[in-house]
């Protein structure tokens, strides 16, 4: 497979991070530089890093940026529980977010009172490293797995972006797909356009774009018909939480997409890591779906599209219902069955 060579997300260096700016894709190639935890929470907030897993490992990098410059190991734990706050605030919905503050937090309590501050440091940041490189392996685990089990799905459709740059490796749906494309399986992809953020027309159809593959761009109202007129043999989404039940949060639109799936008897398949998994909440009930700037549907690259007094109501996502979901692929398994 090709490497976005030239467009990593994610360029760490010593005193700062290089985000690469998705608001700006795919026309310009743009680096955001972040030498702080304010930095990487204007970040994460603004949208110039998204999708769950990149958002995790951004913000795990956020942490370490908040004590780097500590002194002490009092200091490194009033700035690692500011850091900690800010970033835990950024974005409500995608649960990498916790996941890996925790996992970052879980490493600052158990080496705090054992080693010296420098040391401690350097800890923390191959912490994040590790998060980064662990979601690479599971990345390609779920590639594997997907495009086994969808083998004889040859015409795919999925929704927002759920590669390289949401997640720091190959992707998760996306990845399905790519691995897909690698093994001869996969002849041509649906890419819903995905409003208001068009990460899909802007970001997934950049990286088919690399790798070579297949795709047509569609309006995110296309679905019905695409599938009635049986041009579609599955749909693979990403998660940002899943319940202990198997109802899933993602992108606004993904749920339009699973009732349509279901009405035209076509597999709807979530591809996530095991950590999109919230196994502390039952159901759909206890997930927050965030609600974002009306402007972001009001405007259009500053331009104003509705009449001057319009208002919007504008969810980041919904939420689609277990019974609505035909399999659940993560880095371990198949789940075809919900009761994580």
């Amino acid at each position: 497979m090709r490497k976005m060579a030239g467009c990593e997300p994610l360029i760490v260096k010593d005193n700062e991070i290089l985000l690469l700016d998705q608001r700006k894709l795919p026309n310009k190639i743009e680096y955001f530089s972040a030498k702080s935890v304010e930095d990487v929470c204007f970040a994460i907030k603004e949208m110039i890093v998204r999708g769950a897993p990149f958002i995790g490992i951004t913000a795990a990098f956020g942490y370490y940026l908040a004590l780097k410059d500590s002194d002490t190991n009092k200091q490194l734990k009033v700035r690692a529980k500011k850091g900690f706050e800010c970033l835990l605030q950024t974005r409500p919905t995608a649960v990498n977010l916790f996941f890996a503050l925790n996992k970052m937090n879980d490493v600052m309590q158990e080496k705090c009172d054992i080693l010296p501050t420098h040391k401690l440091i350097n800890k923390l940041r191959a912490a994040a490293f590790t998060l980064w490189e662990n979601q690479k392996k599971e990345d390609l685990a779920i590639g594997a797995i997907g495009a086994d089990y969808l083998k004889n799905k040859r015409r795919i459709l999925t929704h927002c972006n759920t590669g390289t740059l949401a997640t720091g490796g190959i992707g998760t749906a996306l990845g399905i797909i790519k691995t897909m494309h690698k093994k001869g399986y996969l002849d041509l992809v649906y890419v819903d356009e995905t409003r208001p953020y068009l990460q899909g027309a802007r970001l997934t159809a950049f990286e088919l774009e690399l790798e070579n593959i297949e795709y047509r761009v569609v309006t995110d109202n296309s679905c019905g018909m695409l599938m009635k007129k049986g041009l579609v043999d599955a749909v693979i989404v990403g998660a940002d939480r899943i319940a202990k039940n198997g109802d899933t949060a993602n992108k606004i639109g993904t749920y339009c997409l699973a009732v349509m799936a279901k009405r035209h008897n076509i597999d709807f398949i979530v591809a996530a890591p095991e950590s999109t998994i919230d196994r502390n909440i039952k159901t759909q009930n206890g997930i927050v779906v965030e609600e974002r700037d009306a402007k972001e549907v009001l405007e259009f690259n500053s331009i104003t599209v509705a009449p001057k007094n319009a208002k919007a109501l504008n969810y980041s996502f919904d939420i689609t219902d277990n019974e609505l979901i035909d399999a659940i692929i993560t880095e371990k398994q198949v789940y075809e069955r919900f009761e994580f």
